[in-house]
């Protein structure tokens, strides 16, 4: 009797593999972009937290009209410079979380991932931004009438300028590019242990029957 030869399964069809593929790029996509969005309202809470609290200012009536402004005027100043300098802080770190997330959930659909990532680290700036002045108090220039002069109210977070949100994909395709190369270098290492192993101990000194028998006395 002859063994009986395994006989491989036959390929699925075009159509299925494509449908399997387009799957695996929607959530790979999806789940990058939706984890964005969670780390971006991370960080709104995160800024606000290392923002405050508000410090107080005034309403005042001004030879160039009713406006708001700190009280005393360093320190209050200096945390609307601040906010938008944690921003851009928390910004960068977030996004270069979100570029090793990417890698780790996208590591058989890496363009997905990279696309996704574009997306999601737009999102995250957006919506850092809205958490973190969602919990500030409102925009006090907003109350600088003629009936609130002398009325103190609290200063509210703000980003001045568009830069500071480019952090947030600039540190995504940063954390991106950096986990590709670590887990580059990391699969080489990896491969030539194992070739090494598969090579055996040709390296070492082969031992001859002479040299395995023991000493006469």
């Amino acid at each position: 009797m002859t063994e009986q030869q395994t006989v491989p399964p036959p390929p699925a069809p075009a159509d299925e593999r494509r449908r399997v593929a387009w799957r695996d790029v929607a959530v790979v996509g999806g789940a990058v972009v939706v984890a964005s969005a969670a780390v971006g309202a991370l960080g709104g809470w995160l800024w606000y937290l290392w923002w405050g609290p508000p410090a107080p200012g005034k309403i005042f009536e001004t030879d160039s009209g009713i406006k708001w402004y700190p009280d005393p005027w360093d320190p209050g100043q200096h945390q609307v410079f601040a906010g938008t300098a944690e921003y851009a802080l928390i910004g960068l770190a977030g996004g270069v979380l979100l570029g090793f997330g990417a890698v780790v959930v996208g590591r058989r659909q890496a363009f997905a991932a990279l696309a996704a990532l574009v997306v999601g680290s737009a999102l995250a700036a957006y919506v850092a931004f809205l958490v973190g002045t969602t919990l500030s108090p409102p925009d006090p220039q907003g109350y600088a009438t003629a009936d609130h002069v002398g009325e103190e109210y609290p200063a509210a977070i703000e980003v001045t300028g568009w830069t500071p949100y480019l952090l947030w994909p600039a540190g995504a395709l940063i954390g991106f590019c950096s986990a590709v190369v670590l887990l580059s270098g990391a699969g080489e290492v990896r491969r030539q242990q194992v070739d090494q192993q598969q090579a055996g101990n040709w390296l070492e000194p082969v031992k001859t029957a002479r040299s395995e028998q023991s000493p006469q006395p």
